[in-house]
């Protein structure tokens, strides 16, 4: 297994104090870099790889699996719900009646319906999802940050951006979960420049416009052309700090500040962000709603060249449905749902990007067998599903069963972690490579194997 060696807590330091000295002496708006933390540099050591990029959508708030991928029309009343299943593309397989697009094509993607791992905490529910790692004790005050990296933090580390200019890794809006509450979506030990550039607020309609990250913005009084000066003047001034360095720090600051101006200054990051460059048509073809919009902005991002988007399908637990699920699902998630992950199918095929971008349909877990006393689902994690497809995935599969009331995996268990895996098999990210942490080897992935059937 291969073993990186990490900056320690001094570099970061440094990190920040010079950085704060190039916004100064660069003029560039102060968001431009407080977003350099979310800068991911190039590494070594790429597999090969069928997929070039990733677009993971995450339903926060949990899913349920019952009225979605996994109807149990035989179980009793207070089991199956209140929707019917309709037959899709696979003979055989039938989903939920308020998903007739995804119905029409279900031959095109995977369906895991055995899918569990071990906590019904959404905190460490989430950090499990989006790292592959349990966190026990997660929760909104003291265990709120990363306790391992996250997926897309690692595919930064180890493949970097697809082209200058680009971040390797982006959260569509923001790293933020359960209303911003938990932040599991970050580098923790690999450092900030592999932490997540942040979108930021996505329109929630077909027709509004986006605004900018400000991490791309520059100050309208500096050019470009001043801004590489003072950078080279800058460089003057590291250096004999640079000379008297024997700890390689300088030349990390060096690493991280070439690819902030990158970010900064080239249009092709812009352009990747700029929905404004859509044609009207093709936002509404994508939804007159945030789900729409976010799901557009990851199609550019993909399209340009980002290796890892994770897209929330949320605002704050909106798939928490403890409280009138079957209203919630029919009269909002579900259509919008539908619509959308179709669109975004639909259009990447059309491209020609399909086959080279992974596209995965995750919940931190599913929800209850039984419907509780308010019309509602609560946490359940023993069994729930997931979609996959894209990235030289095979497709048309229905892999697993649950019982009869979805309780719990009937055949082909699924951990999630082999989810994971396959994920990283894709993107040709070993996920027996080991970085060390506090003296400690921690591997990318310290269990799971991809799913056979998939590869």
């Amino acid at each position: 297994m291969q073993t990186d060696g990490l900056y320690g807590s001094s570099m970061l330091n440094t990190f920040n104090s010079s950085r704060r000295q190039f916004l100064q002496v660069g003029g560039v708006a102060v968001g431009a870099l407080t977003g350099a933390s979310s800068l991911a540099v190039a590494g070594p050591e790429v597999q090969p790889a069928p997929a070039k990029q990733a677009i993971v959508i995450l339903l926060q708030g949990g899913c349920s699996q019952l009225d979605t991928w996994d109807l149990k029309p035989d179980a009793p009343t207070e089991y199956r719900g209140e929707f019917r299943p309709i037959s899709t593309s696979l003979p055989g397989f039938q989903i939920c009646e308020h998903m007739p697009q995804l119905a029409a094509m279900a031959h095109r993607f995977n369906v895991l319906r055995s899918v569990y791992h071990g906590t019904p905490s959404h905190e460490a529910a989430i950090h499990w999802v989006l790292t592959g790692y349990d966190y026990p004790g997660a929760n909104v005050t003291t265990k709120n940050r990363n306790d391992k990296p996250s997926v897309g933090s690692f595919v930064a580390r180890v493949r970097g951006p697809n082209r200058p200019g680009l971040p390797a890794y982006v959260c569509v809006p923001d790293k933020g979960q359960l209303g911003d509450r938990v932040r599991y979506a970050g580098a923790h030990f690999l450092g900030m420049a592999y932490d997540p550039f942040e979108s930021g607020p996505v329109p929630t309609d077909a027709t509004s416009s986006y605004q900018l990250p400000p991490h791309l913005v520059m100050s309208p009084d500096v050019g470009i052309g001043r801004v590489r000066e003072r950078q080279g003047l800058l460089s003057g001034l590291d250096q004999m700090a640079r000379e008297v360095d024997a700890s390689g720090t300088m030349n990390g600051i060096d690493q991280f500040r070439r690819a902030a101006l990158d970010m900064v200054l080239h249009p092709v990051t812009r352009d990747a962000f700029d929905l404004s460059q859509e044609s009207p048509e093709t936002r509404r073809r994508y939804g007159d709603h945030k789900l729409g919009q976010r799901a557009l902005l990851a199609r550019r991002l993909a399209e340009a060249g980002v290796p890892f988007t994770l897209v929330n399908f949320a605002n704050n637990q909106d798939w928490d449905t403890h409280v009138g699920n079957f209203n919630s699902m029919k009269n909002d998630l579900l259509p919008k749902f539908d619509h959308t992950v179709a669109a975004l199918l639909n259009d990447l095929q059309e491209r020609g990007m399909l086959e080279t971008t992974l596209v995965a349909i995750v919940s931190e877990f599913g929800r209850t067998p039984k419907i509780n006393a308010q019309a509602g689902r609560d946490h359940w994690s023993d069994v729930f599903s997931v979609m996959l497809t894209g990235g030289g995935l095979k497709t048309g599969q229905v892999l697993g069963t649950s019982n009869a009331r979805a309780e719990v995996p009937h055949d082909r268990p699924i951990h999630y972690n082999d989810v994971l895996a396959t994920i990283y098999r894709q993107l040709g990210v070993p996920t027996d490579r080991v970085f060390m942490h506090a003296g400690r080897p921690v591997p990318i992935l310290y269990h799971g194997t991809p799913i056979p059937e998939l590869i």
